[in-house]
């Protein structure tokens, strides 16, 4: 397995793809479409061009996970997805809608240009069902909580955790994405309990890398739960952006992270989620 850095707003360490080695080549994340001429050419790199990635697999639909997967699609390429995910690469308009609500007149220099997918290249998964693609074996697993539409890969020791197994970026902490609309902090709990079971050796957040650490998923359980009790009490953009301060020794660190995982898009997911859920009950 080899982790392809997509140098990301010409950044290191912020989006990854994963290249399964394998007897066809299996791509997991595709980062946005900004940086797929970055991912071309690092494919070109391993000896690769675009037309020998025959299968991609996406966490979820997320346009810094999914962007660039029309691309590989027109390339001929199966697209592999949760299916509340599927009709959204099929038709990408109202994923662009929201997309452009959110980020406004940013969302083309981030993330580039986004086209439909022939339904034809767009596979569906089923939970826990598993793939084999010449030999190699791909277990999706359904992982609500960060987004509705989200999926994990287990391939081989390796578990491909998109943005349901945190950010964790260098040195810095786990910490848990929570951009809006779909945040449920306790699907989301239940999810990482559900990643548990498998007991990995190695967990591989698309933000950023492979990690060989037996604590990981309680460190991000954790994380969430002081998300949760800051919100119950605290609905100050202001207070936020100190609570989150508090976790980070080092400010490039701190800063490579805001790229990642932006901190006005992780308040508005999070109080999106108290007023729906917490304040409810």
């Amino acid at each position: 397995m080899k982790i392809i850095d997509l140098n990301f707003q010409n950044t290191q360490n912020i989006i990854a793809s994963f290249l399964i080695d394998a007897k066809e080549p299996i791509l997991i994340e595709t980062g946005p479409e900004s940086t797929f001429e970055h991912l071309t050419y690092k494919l070109k790199e391993l000896g690769l061009s675009i037309n020998d990635i025959k299968h991609v697999f996406v966490t979820h639909i997320h346009l810094d996970h999914s962007g660039a997967a029309w691309c590989f699609a027109k390339a001929n390429a199966k697209i592999y997805v949760h299916p509340a995910g599927a009709k959204h690469l099929i038709d990408p308009s109202r994923l662009l809608a929201s997309a452009q609500i959110v980020y406004k007149d940013k969302l083309k220099t981030l993330f580039g240009n986004i086209m439909p997918i022939d339904k034809d290249k767009v596979v569906v998964l089923d939970d826990q069902k598993e793939i084999n693609i010449s030999g190699t074996k791909v277990l999706p697993i359904f992982t609500p909580g960060h987004a509705k539409h989200h999926a994990c890969f287990f391939v081989n020791d390796h578990m491909f955790v998109g943005d349901a197994g945190g950010i964790r970026i260098l040195d810095g902490p786990i910490m848990p994405p929570m951009p809006p609309p779909d945040i449920n902090l306790k699907e989301w709990v239940l999810s990482i309990e559900k990643l548990k079971k498998y007991t990995p050796q190695f967990i591989c957040p698309t933000h950023f890398g492979c990690f060989k650490d037996d604590t990981h998923f309680d460190t991000l359980i954790s994380q969430i739960k002081k998300y949760e009790n800051f919100i119950q009490s605290n609905q100050n953009y202001k207070e936020f952006l100190l609570f989150i301060d508090s976790f980070f020794s080092k400010q490039s660190v701190r800063e490579l992270y805001k790229l990642a995982n932006p901190d006005d898009m992780n308040f508005e997911g999070l109080l999106r989620y108290f007023k729906n859920f917490i304040n409810q009950s």
